[in-house]
């Protein structure tokens, strides 16, 4: 027997009847996940990305035409059944280099969001967790590479170094990127440290080290993968911009913004030249931006519903 808070007596047999609905636990990533799915555009955007990451996978092994190949008919040819979006000005397949676009744009931000993460999350981590002198010292590098325009110090390193193969330009455009990285995780940290299960794991004799990758990187991850998100269109737009002024990967190599400026002079000739690079990158800047936001908004708490 059993007394209800208004002082009768229930039996056990009434209490085993009642069913009530208790909230089931999930995860973060879990949480994140549910509310991605209500944001049709995110969603959208999600799908666009995964699609262009495996056309740059496809490319990578093959497409229709060889990039470089030239005359594979004839000069300015728009769409048609054999090459369904048309040729250059010296005869080679658009589609083919369109593909060859998807992987440079893939390399270029995929590449330039993780190794100026890393970057800046180490520095982020060491200034914010050690403060002093250490925090002082990244701040000020911080400061300096603010004050310096990004396209003027990849320039400086282009030309300093005379190297433009895709590697370099991903370094070069990496430390320009990884500052806002480093202050995000500096900011992360400082909150961090101070929480209690840090606290807690300090009392029983925690190193720096497993402190700052077992305790506070993994409860920063959220705003950290959001940041990353936004990095890889930055670094496909900043990269296509290089190679529109010429200062990019260097021809043969398909990329949309040097197809672009190829197709520019021929713009009232064939079109199709300029447009095509060109609506491709918009699409992708488009896709990138709407996951990245969506991802913003399911992680950051302030955005619940």
């Amino acid at each position: 027997m059993a007394t209800a808070p208004s002082g009768f007596v229930v039996g056990e047999e009434f209490l085993a009847d009642q069913r009530y609905e208790v909230g089931e636990a999930v995860s973060l990533w879990q949480d994140t996940w549910r509310r991605m799915r209500r944001n049709r555009f995110a969603l959208a955007g999600m799908g666009f990305t995964v699609f262009l990451i495996v056309v740059a996978v496809v490319a990578h092994f093959w497409t229709p035409y060889p990039v470089w190949q030239q005359a594979v008919g004839p000069t300015y040819e728009g769409f048609s059944r054999g090459h369904p979006l048309g040729l250059d000005d010296v005869g080679r397949d658009m589609l083919s280099r369109t593909m060859g676009g998807v992987e440079i744009a893939m390399e270029v931000g995929i590449g330039t969001a993780l190794l100026s993460s890393a970057m800046g999350i180490l520095l982020g981590l060491l200034a914010g967790f050690y403060r002093g002198w250490v925090d002082n010292l990244i701040t000020v590098v911080v400061n300096v590479f603010y004050g310096i325009p990004d396209l003027l110090l990849v320039i400086m390193l282009v030309v300093i170094f005379q190297r433009r193969d895709l590697a370099f330009i991903i370094i070069a455009i990496s430390l320009t990127y990884w500052v806002n990285m480093a202050r995000l995780v500096r900011g992360q940290t400082l909150s961090l440290r101070e929480r209690e299960f840090v606290e807690a794991a300090r009392s029983i004799g925690t190193r720096d080290g497993g402190l700052l990758f077992r305790h506070i990187l993994p409860n920063a991850l959220g705003p950290i993968i959001v940041q990353g998100t936004f990095l890889v269109p930055q670094a496909i737009i900043f990269e296509a911009f290089l190679s529109y002024l010429g200062l990019g990967v260097p021809p043969p190599t398909p990329s949309w913004g040097y197809m672009a400026a190829e197709g520019y002079q021929s713009l009232q000739v064939a079109p199709h030249v300029a447009l095509v690079p060109a609506i491709a990158l918009a699409l992708t800047l488009i896709s990138l931006n709407a996951f990245g936001d969506g991802l913003r908004d399911a992680v950051d708490p302030r955005m619940r519903r």
